[in-house]
């Protein structure tokens, strides 16, 4: 089968349709027809527009960007494979793109080939930060989500009725590993904290303490962001193994582990990753216990506003607790108002520094 591209669909008054995700647009701010000239193009990496993550996140922050300026018009290309990116990359230079928004860490070199072939076009990169060339046209938006991680291994640890939890990534990347640290740092904390004892499985932490570039440990993967069948193989296993709740770090595979918590029945239940799923996953709200979320919506928008009105600035961008680059968002799942005060207290230690998210500091159980 040949590559698939995809680009933006306009039905009726303005709503666009990315598979089961649907996003209100004004439709003058999205058809090539429209009264806006500066284009925002995002490249999908391969678990496309409709990941229901990342790649979804970045394209709605596109046009959240047109909503505040109807002189943004947002498209995109889904790449089905690694293969993708260049083509995908270059067809949107030749179209006059105002700036490129390539979506995850494993399109850095083709994102860095075609920045430092193109000095004068402006690019943003989801979760990495390229090595390129010196100028003033690349933004990496990056997040430190081992902050919000913590967090969601706290509500795990306090909402866990088997003394077992557990998380697997997509592919073995510090973006990915950095999310699992800190869930395994804050099950460790809570542990500690308030004399619990709950067992992480699927992800040991290394010694070294983790950072946006390295995170290093030996955990569960499945090796892509793409299938699900293997995310509800694991999911099945770890609660097989006794774990009831399941972080699955890895876009739509996650879908899988909500497959697997159907399965199980009452008292299974997953914390999602990236964008709220209960907002991505309405239906099936009920077996979520929250998300951690990274601010891609809104880091998207403001590196295409500062595009298009000029006051782009290259370099980095860091998302935190403190800034709302991340967060834990509640899922379906009634949550007591004790466990509640104990997560904002941990997130103002963490916020001021007095609370580290390496897991190292706190003894694990085993």
């Amino acid at each position: 089968m040949g590559r698939i591209r995809h680009l933006v669909t306009v039905l009726g008054a303005g709503t666009l349709v990315l598979g089961t995700l649907t996003l209100s647009v004004a439709a003058t701010s999205v058809t090539a027809s429209a009264a806006g000239s500066f284009k925002a193009c995002v490249v999908t990496d391969t678990g496309g527009i409709n990941d229901h993550s990342f790649n979804a996140s970045a394209y709605a922050g596109a046009v959240d960007a047109s909503k505040a300026d109807t002189n943004v018009v947002p498209s995109y290309l889904s790449s089905t494979s690694s293969a993708d990116y260049v083509p995908n990359i270059d067809s949107f230079i030749t179209k006059g793109c105002g700036i490129i928004v390539t979506v995850g860490f494993l399109m850095d070199a083709a994102t860095a080939t075609a920045a430092n072939a193109h000095p004068s076009q402006k690019f943003a990169i989801v979760d990495d930060a390229p090595v390129v060339k010196a100028g003033t046209h690349v933004e990496a938006l990056q997040y430190e989500t081992d902050q919000a991680g913590f967090l969601g291994g706290m509500l795990a640890a306090g909402m866990s009725k088997t003394g077992k939890v557990a998380t697997y990534g997509g592919e073995n990347f510090s973006s990915v590993t950095l999310y699992m640290n800190g869930y395994v740092a804050g099950v460790r904390y809570y542990d500690k904290t308030y004399k619990k004892h709950v067992e992480v499985l699927g992800w040991t932490p290394g010694k070294a303490a983790c950072s946006l570039a390295a995170c290093v440990g030996k955990g569960t993967f499945i090796g892509n962001f793409t299938d699900d069948t293997a995310g509800k193989t694991d999911t099945t296993t770890f609660f097989s193994e006794g774990a009831d709740i399941v972080f699955p770090v890895a876009g739509g595979v996650g879908l899988g582990s909500v497959a697997a918590a159907k399965l199980a029945g009452h008292g299974h239940y997953v914390m999602w990753v990236d964008s709220n799923g209960c907002v991505q996953e309405a239906a099936d709200c009920k077996y979520f216990v929250g998300t951690v979320a990274k601010g891609v919506e809104p880091s998207v928008e403001a590196a295409i506003l500062s595009a298009a009105k000029g006051t782009f600035k290259a370099g980095s961008y860091i998302g935190t607790l403190a800034n709302n680059g991340t967060q834990l968002e509640y899922g379906g799942i009634t949550v007591p108002a004790s466990l509640k005060a104990k997560i904002a207290t941990a997130k103002a230690g963490i916020i001021a520094g007095t609370i580290s998210v390496n897991p190292n500091k706190y003894p694990a159980v085993m």
